[in-house]
């Protein structure tokens, strides 16, 4: 009888033991998922509202300084104004804060690529440039392989020539597998379509490598300004000392009211922005 009366005392303990373990580590559960929420709370800003917040640029325009030795043959650079190109990639710009750099004198704009691509920050960016006062004009980047034709009725239908500050230019800097010479050939049937609409001949962009490669020596092209694009610290050299009115500098500039990074350029010698008016 005592011995029942034992085991029934300790199966009692062993229940009554157990249900204050299990409570026990209830409570624990409980109590860690109340505070977990603020453990693992991430504080990375969501890209969608940091798109709806206003231009913050603390940095100021990055200027390089320039090796007046390096522009041999072009003159002593009597003008260093500078100047900008985007596209939709520099997102929505407060051009407010552009227009307020003195440095910033002048703005192209992507337009259109192609026989099909049309930049949908076009009209916002050019319709804001006119309104803060930049000289503004526009580019189309050319596709070798593509209609010179119908890559100038793209451009033609969203672009008014009569509301331009700035002469055409076309970025030419790709072959796209055509030869040379269907390249050039092409290119200079751009170059008369824009020169029929404008009455004066269409600036071309490209960089310093592939002028070199791939339009130096052509006649016809050097009849035309020329825009380059070489990233480093000396105004580039193209063969045969030819001359050209603009250097993009930089493809990672900074300036206020621009998120990331942009193109930079300047004229180079005795070049100003009288060269690239289009009025």
């Amino acid at each position: 009888m005592i011995n029942v009366h034992r085991i029934y005392i300790y199966i009692v303990f062993v229940v009554l033991s157990s249900f204050c373990m299990t409570t026990a580590y209830a409570q624990k559960d409980k109590n860690k998922k109340a505070i977990l929420p603020e453990e693992i709370v991430d504080f990375k800003p969501d890209p969608v509202a940091r798109k709806s917040m206003p231009d913050q640029h603390p940095k100021p325009l990055d200027m390089p300084i320039f090796n007046r030795q390096a522009a041999r043959g072009r003159g002593e650079g009597r003008s260093m104004a500078h100047g900008i190109d985007v596209s939709h990639y520099q997102g929505r710009i407060n051009w407010d804060e552009v227009a307020r750099d003195p440095k910033i004198t002048y703005v192209y704009l992507k337009a259109t690529e192609g026989v099909n691509t049309i930049d949908d920050t076009y009209n916002y960016n050019f319709n804001e440039c006119k309104r803060v006062g930049l000289k503004v004009g526009s580019y189309l980047f050319f596709r070798p392989h593509l209609s010179a034709q119908r890559q100038f009725d793209l451009f033609n239908s969203r672009v008014d020539s009569r509301k331009q500050d700035l002469l055409p230019v076309i970025d030419a800097e790709v072959i796209k597998g055509v030869s040379n010479a269907t390249f050039q050939a092409r290119l200079l049937e751009l170059c008369d379509l824009f020169e029929a609409e404008y009455g004066k001949k269409p600036i071309i962009y490209t960089g310093k490598n592939f002028y070199n490669r791939h339009i130096h020596g052509n006649a016809k092209l050097r009849a035309y300004k020329y825009f380059i694009a070489a990233y480093a610290f000396n105004e580039p050299e193209l063969y045969g000392d030819e001359d050209y009115v603009m250097w993009q500098y930089s493809a990672t500039g900074s300036v206020r009211g621009i998120r990331g990074n942009v193109d930079m350029s300047r004229f180079v010698g005795r070049h100003t922005i009288q060269d690239i008016l289009y009025k």
